[in-house]
C-alpha cells in the first residue's frame, strides 16, 4: 500500500504594493511527498524564502488535528495517522505565525512528514491524502 501526500504551496502577501520590497517562495524538493507504507516511514520537502524584509510563515495542513504536527492522511473514510515536522522555523508549531531560525534574505524550511500508524491487511489499498499549507506575511 502506497500512501500520497500532496505538498501545496501557497503564498499571502500581506505588504502594500507600494514598496518595491518582495518576498517569494522557490526551490521547491518535492511537490508531492509520498510514504511507504510501514511504521515510520517519512518523507520530505523543502523550499526557500527570499524575503528583503521581516516576514512571518504558517504551517498548516488540510487534515491537522494539534498544534504539535499530529495530522492524518486519508482515502475516503479510512485514516493513517501521521505526524509533521516542521525545520527552519523558530519552533515546530503549526498554524500559529512563526519567524525563521535565522535572519537574513534567504531561508530554507522543510516539512517532515512520518507515518504513526502501521497499516494492516485490512488497511483498504488506495491513495491517502493530506495536503499542506505554507503561507507568508510580511
Amino acid at each position: 500500500m502506497k500512501s500520497l501526500i500532496p505538498l501545496l504551496l501557497c503564498m499571502a502577501a500581506g505588504s502594500p504594493l507600494a514598496h518595491a520590497e518582495q518576498c517569494a517562495m522557490g526551490a521547491v524538493t518535492e511537490s508531492s511527498m509520498r510514504l511507504a507504507g510501514y511504521l515510520r516511514s517519512q518523507a520530505a520537502s523543502s523550499f526557500r524564502v527570499r524575503c528583503d524584509q521581516a516576514y512571518n510563515i504558517r504551517f498548516s495542513s488540510m487534515n491537522l488535528t494539534s498544534s504539535n504536527g499530529d495530522s492524518y492522511v486519508r482515502n475516503g473514510a479510512f485514516r493513517l495517522a501521521t505526524r509533521m515536522r516542521i525545520e527552519g522555523a523558530n519552533k515546530n508549531e503549526w498554524n500559529a505565525l512563526l519567524s525563521p531560525r535565522t535572519t537574513g534574505r534567504d531561508n530554507k524550511f522543510a516539512v517532515v512528514v512520518e507515518l504513526e500508524e502501521t497499516p494492516t491487511v485490512s488497511t483498504p489499498a488506495g491513495i491517502y491524502r493530506d495536503v499542506v499549507y505554507v503561507s507568508l506575511a510580511f
